[in-house]
């Protein structure tokens, strides 16, 4: 028995040797490898590289159609510049319809005549008012009928054009919404005189001395008395210029100034100053010419008094002859200028003659143009959906150094400015259409009315 017991606990221990001798002998781990730091998957390459989304352009609104509104003077005393203003303006708004208008939309003018009565002129504005409740832009051509209509366009949120530059309908209300692309008739006389203080001894008459005496003699109403205000007074006396006379004569192509000029000439006056048009410089030169004392003035007027028209009412077109201006725009002859070879263009385009090429077409496609920028511009801003009056004028007040119609003049209407503020000095030397620059641009005083 025991030899069994012994039998078996030998093959136990065996066995266990045998096992233990078949575990694999534990070793020390093996030191640790070098492990590779991750890095970013390489972008595919054909991927494009994101790029800014392009910007978007201006809208396309053909189809669509812009309504401007003008009150004009047809068959009234101002009609004989105003009438052929409206012929320049249609003819300008077709060029730009033919071009694409404001962004493809078409822009249609309508006209009504005023027969330059103010009644009449607030008439149709209430008209034009009652019948479209979203007016983007109306022109108006006569310093009565802004002055008249200055608080009713802002009231009503109507930015306006306009062609005859009276300071108390730009400047009358605070923030107006009257603007014009002409410098306020003030800084046109202030202008003048700075030339006439500055260039004396080379321009006075003969035996005049060296006290300047300026006498303004004009017409009556808004627009003859416009360029005699305070300020401009009172920056003509700064100058040491004394004015000694302030008279007034007929609004009529057959008006007799004859005591207008006497009493200036009574008065010492060796400078006069008209605010008129037209026939308004025209008899006043007759007048100094039949009277013997045309050699005794200098004698200058606004930008409207050189024009061609004036020349239908000269009884000799040697009258003209040395009378200056205050002039804001370029002129016909110089054809090198673009506004005036697009002035031209549009001329020739409508079969217009020599007869048309008056001031009268230069400033209503000046507004135009202005006009025209500033509701493109409203529309970039706002949309076309959106555009009303209040964006038109917000687009007109962040104008700035605007080059009107490519060079024509410039306008900025930027810190409460509501007018252009440069102008030329020009001479008439050699008769019709001879207006020569005696002084180039500059910027002019700034005259409007302090509250």
């Amino acid at each position: 028995m025991r030899k069994y017991l012994f039998l078996l606990l030998s093959i136990l221990v065996l066995t266990s040797l045998v096992l233990v001798g078949c575990a694999p002998t534990p070793t020390e781990p093996p030191p640790p490898t070098d492990t590779p730091v991750p890095t970013k998957a390489p972008e595919p390459t054909d991927t494009p590289v994101p790029t800014e989304a392009p910007e978007e352009g201006p809208p396309d609104l053909t189809g669509e159609t812009i309504r401007i509104y003008g009150l004009i003077d047809f068959s009234g005393p101002f009609a004989a510049s105003t009438a052929p203003m409206a012929q320049g303006t249609t003819d300008i708004v077709d060029y730009y319809n033919a071009i694409g208008g404001i962004f493809g939309a078409q822009i249609e003018m309508v006209f009504e005549d005023t027969g330059g009565k103010v009644d009449e002129a607030v008439a149709i504005y209430n008209r034009f008012t009652g019948e479209d409740d979203n007016i983007v832009m109306i022109l108006l051509f006569t310093s009565a009928d802004e002055e008249a209509l200055r608080d009713r366009v802002k009231e009503d949120k109507i930015p306006t054009m306009g062609m005859a530059p009276s300071t108390t309908a730009l400047y009358g209300v605070e923030d107006g919404w009257l603007f014009t692309a002409i410098p306020l008739y003030p800084e046109q006389l202030a202008n003048f005189m700075d030339y006439v203080v500055a260039n004396w001894d080379s321009i006075k008459p003969a035996g005049a001395g060296d006290e300047i005496k300026l006498a303004h003699l004009s017409w009556p109403g808004a627009f003859g008395q416009a360029s005699l205000t305070d300020e401009s007074q009172a920056y003509i006396e700064a100058l040491g210029v004394e004015i000694v006379a302030n008279e007034q004569y007929e609004m009529s192509p057959t008006a007799d100034t004859t005591t207008a000029i006497l009493n200036a000439q009574a008065a010492g006056a060796n400078v006069i100053w008209t605010n008129t048009l037209a026939h308004g410089p025209a008899v006043l030169l007759n007048d100094l010419h039949e009277l013997g004392l045309r050699d005794q003035f200098v004698v200058g007027g606004c930008f409207l008094t050189m024009d061609f028209p004036t020349y239908a009412f000269l009884a000799d077109p040697s009258y003209g002859e040395g009378f200056y201006a205050a002039f804001p725009y370029a002129w016909w002859s110089e054809t090198d200028n673009p506004a005036i070879q697009t002035a031209l263009e549009i001329a020739e385009k409508n079969e217009r003659g020599p007869e048309a090429l008056i001031l009268g077409r230069l400033i209503v496609q000046s507004g135009l143009d202005v006009a025209r920028h500033a509701i493109e511009q409203a529309i970039l801003d706002v949309g076309f959906e959106n555009l009303n009056g209040e964006a038109v004028y917000n687009a007109l007040t962040q104008i700035q150094d605007y080059e009107v119609m490519g060079g024509l003049t410039t306008v900025d209407f930027t810190n409460g400015i509501r007018a252009s503020r440069i102008s030329q000095i020009r001479q008439i030397q050699g008769g019709p259409g001879q207006f020569v620059i005696i002084q180039d641009f500059t910027e002019l005083p700034d005259l409007r009315p302090r509250p």
